[in-house]
């Protein structure tokens, strides 16, 4: 998670080689493990601060979606997603504007337990998937990378079923109001809340970043290591104003 000054950054892909150099990396996996102890889902794979609750809590607030479609937005190399459809035994549809991670998800997708699966690209703000086709949208950290966030709730809205729910985890400083936006985009929103120990959690890891830079280069090349380097620098500042939440909102109608 990086922030330009005074506001989000929008460079959506400035993770591509990280996602490509993840899985070499021995050392980021421990800084996790250390980090998140048994609460780290490392079966998952993931990139960035979800959690086994986080993903616990995500298919609880989905609700009754058996055998019906889950879109993850923001997906990443597909782990968390494929955790949560295959807990609440839907099909899933993955998009992610990376097309690295699309690729990777695909590949973890076929050894998946998981019965209908489809990574694209795309964005938030257009995913690419068929109006009301789906029975539930999850996204992990993704949206505080979005620019347009009124563009990407509307699209949330034309992609889910009437009744379906719209389940997320993001940042959110004082200036931005999730529950308002997602009012307006004709949602009620039914939680939303703070998720446990996170900041305790993120800083941990960027402790390990910072202490672990030599061989995080080593394992995953420069370019890579530079950016989770940044990130651990650049964004502890703003973190005690910027909660990391959890929000699940029902679409009306």
């Amino acid at each position: 998670m990086t922030w330009a000054i005074g506001e989000f950054s929008q460079e959506e892909d400035r993770y591509a080689e990280v996602l490509r150099r993840q899985w070499g990396s021995d050392t980021l996996r421990q800084i996790y493990r250390d980090a998140y102890g048994t609460d780290y889902p490392e079966e998952a794979d993931p990139f960035g601060f979800v959690t086994r609750t986080d993903l616990a809590r995500i298919a609880e607030l989905a609700g009754p979606v058996r055998g019906r479609r889950l879109a993850d937005l923001g997906c990443g190399r597909g782990g968390p997603g494929l955790e949560v459809a295959r807990a609440l035994g839907t099909s899933l549809a993955g998009v992610d504007v990376v097309e690295a991670a699309v690729t990777e998800a695909r590949t973890r997708a076929a050894a998946a337990d998981v019965a209908d699966t489809r990574f694209t690209v795309g964005s938030f703000e257009a995913t690419g998937l068929e109006t009301r086709s789906c029975a539930a949208v999850m996204s992990v950290d993704a949206l505080w990378m979005v620019w347009d966030k009124p563009a990407a709730f509307a699209e949330v809205t034309r992609i889910l079923e009437p009744g379906g729910r719209f389940v997320f985890t993001t940042w959110e400083p004082a200036y931005l109001d999730h529950r308002s936006l997602l009012s307006d985009a004709g949602f009620e929103v039914l939680v939303h809340e703070e998720t446990p120990a996170w900041l305790r959690r993120q800083l941990a890891v960027y402790r390990g970043i910072l202490g672990h830079r030599r061989e995080l280069a080593d394992e995953m090349g420069q370019t890579a290591a530079a950016t989770l380097i940044a990130e651990a620098r650049e964004t502890r500042s703003v973190l005690a104003t910027t909660p990391r939440v959890l929000v699940a909102a029902r679409k009306s109608g």
